[in-house]
């Protein structure tokens, strides 16, 4: 019988080792992979020619909305998503009353203008909504929920709220009995600390991105991060750390771990490759590399990348913040840059190329553990058969200038005038090609919702060891 697709010539990169392979796709799924000569006529051919073929990311850290409509933002964003190979984003969303109230309405929009596909995290700032935990996740299958523990005053840019640890205590009795899927997401920056060291920075006239780290420094993040991991202890909750900064968090995770406790953790490709210091980003104007936690120095990258090395930190997720600069004032400026289109170069260009991790531990940690996270996998985060035909060819030579017209976002992006190589060539999602050499192809609303699968219960939640 035909295909609709054959891939042929590709180095197929697994989280377990890379095979010279071919794979074919009929009806969005792939139904086999092996020698070309062994599979099925096609009605459409690509050679890859000797490229690298990834499964398509799975981008557990996304936000999308700010200052524009999500009619917009949703579109926009996601088609410079399939530029950077990322075929499903795990979103944020947050609401000032009830997700019942706010929810709906923002789903529906996201059927109608996604290009990629997509699932969701909520992020929780009152007991009420607490209090609606096992229903959010029985109505809206949301299982993950994250709690800002600090770094942001009333009155902050983008009206995040900071929840106290009763609140927190409360929530992760909920969600600790949402099953395997379920996870408490913890933002660590200590708020009073955080609160007093700005007024100290302000006070002495700091105005850059150093300072701006001054005011956040790493101890802020290590003190909430064990903080975390203690109340989860208490309430046999797990825990997932995102955009981890600090290198003491591996070693943190690891005893966790060893101790049985479920603590994952993820860094953000801005957290591996750039330092406060960073003399091109203050050229840039202000607060284009502010982002909260603060970039570290390049002793805690190097924690970070044996972190991703050793498997204690799980997954990379690009903190994609679409937000313009006001141009108003450093402090002023809300923290955040869009990453979508940039996170695959980036981890190639600093982690794979300059050797401190291998291709199938990109693989491993942007898309098959953020997939087997979220309960996603075996549909997304992995190229074998049954999976849907999510993937992206990459060319480790092909080198390009970070700049709008390469992200085709607009919203400024932290590595702008960087050169990156590795860019896609080709981005696929459920068979359809929805970027190839700098066009995006896809259509607004051709994305979907992607539920969740059912747990396998011979794994448990112990997922790290399988």
């Amino acid at each position: 019988m035909q295909v609709d697709t054959l891939i042929k010539g590709g180095r197929l990169v697994t989280p377990h080792g890379i095979v010279d392979a071919a794979i074919a796709v009929r009806d969005g799924r792939i139904t086999a992979i092996g020698d070309e000569d062994s599979l099925p006529a096609a009605a459409e051919v690509i050679d890859c020619a000797g490229k690298y073929v990834l499964p398509g990311l799975v981008d557990p850290h996304v936000h999308l909305g700010g200052g524009r409509p999500l009619t917009e933002i949703f579109a926009s964003e996601t088609a410079s998503a399939a530029i950077g190979g990322v075929t499903t984003v795990l979103q944020y969303r947050r609401s000032g009353t009830s997700f019942f109230e706010t929810f709906p309405a923002e789903l529906e929009v996201a059927r109608t203008r996604m290009l990629v596909d997509t699932q969701f995290h909520f992020i929780i700032a009152t007991m009420e909504q607490v209090e609606e935990i096992p229903k959010y996740a029985e109505e809206f299958g949301v299982t993950s929920f994250k709690f800002y523990m600090g770094g942001y005053e009333p009155g902050n840019p983008i009206g995040l709220v900071t929840v106290n640890d009763a609140l927190l205590y409360v929530a992760m009795e909920r969600i600790r009995e949402l099953g395997p899927y379920g996870w408490c997401m913890v933002h660590c920056e200590d708020d009073s600390l955080v609160s007093h060291l700005t007024s100290c920075v302000k006070a002495r006239g700091g105005n850059d991105l150093a300072a701006y780290t001054e005011s956040r420094p790493d101890f802020v993040e290590e003190q909430d991060l064990l903080r975390a991991i203690w109340l989860a202890d208490l309430q046999n909750c797990p825990l997932y750390v995102p955009h981890t900064t600090v290198g003491m968090a591996v070693d943190a995770a690891a005893e966790s771990r060893r101790k049985g406790r479920t603590v994952v953790l993820e860094t953000c490709p801005h957290y591996l490759a750039l330092t406060a210091d960073d003399e091109r980003l203050a050229a840039q104007g202000p607060g284009v590399g502010k982002v909260a936690p603060a970039l570290r120095d390049t002793e805690h990258q190097a924690e970070l990348w044996r972190g991703l090395r050793e498997g204690w930190i799980s997954t990379i997720g690009s903190d994609h913040v679409p937000i313009a600069k006001n141009g108003r004032g450093f402090w002023e400026e809300a923290p955040g840059f869009a990453g979508l289109a940039t996170m695959l170069p980036v981890v190639l260009t600093e982690g794979v190329l300059r050797g401190r991790i291998t291709l199938e531990k990109v693989a491993e940690t942007m898309s098959y553990n953020p997939a087997r996270l979220f309960g996603l996998y075996p549909r997304k985060g992995a190229l074998q058969v049954g999976s849907d035909a999510d993937l992206v060819v990459i060319d480790l030579d092909r080198e390009a200038v970070v700049g709008p017209e390469v992200t085709q976002s607009e919203f400024p992006s932290a590595f702008e005038g960087i050169p990156l190589r590795g860019w896609p060539e080709l981005t696929m999602r459920r068979g359809e090609v929805i970027y190839r050499d700098g066009e995006v192809l896809a259509q607004p609303g051709s994305g979907r919702i992607v539920e969740k699968v059912a747990p396998d219960s011979t794994k448990g939640r112990n997922w790290h060891a399988a």
